[in-house]
């Protein structure tokens, strides 16, 4: 009996591809803010788009509410919209695959010459639901 159970073991263990774990460890990694274009004190046109660099995916059920962007105290209405997800991804590991998120005024531009600031809020998380460790601010202007 004994000899059957070794031999068993040892044939699922030629299944396993060397140096990968047999089950991976759960991503408890929060997500970064790699970069945002434009940076901090950039300008953008009126017409243009803010974009964001994740270090991961990001959960897009959490990006409307996560990211704001501020006239002064004024909260402006944005259009979010993230990379498409590919098919038959649902399930596979992904590892921290970067991820851009672009973001306009909601009215299609924002008002020209114009002092904002981008904030990146908290409840923002990674597709394994890891939340942005800390709030980002990113001020900006538009081009007159």
């Amino acid at each position: 009996m004994r000899r059957l159970l070794w031999v068993g073991l040892l044939g699922c263990a030629g299944c396993l591809e060397p140096g990968d774990p047999f089950l991976s460890a759960a991503d408890t990694k929060p997500p970064e803010v790699v970069s945002t274009e434009p940076g901090p004190g950039g300008t953008v046109s009126a017409r243009g788009t803010v974009q964001i660099l994740f270090s991961e995916r990001m959960e897009t059920r959490t990006l409307r509410p996560g990211i704001a962007v501020f006239e002064g105290r004024v909260e402006v209405p944005l259009t979010v919209t993230a990379p498409p997800e590919l098919e038959g991804e649902d399930g596979v590991e992904r590892g921290d695959v970067p991820s851009t998120i672009t973001v306009s005024a909601e009215a299609g531009s924002f008002t020209p010459g114009t002092a904002y600031t981008l904030v990146l809020r908290t409840l923002l998380t990674d597709s394994q639901g890891n939340p942005l460790a800390q709030e980002v601010r990113v001020p900006f202007r538009t081009e007159p």
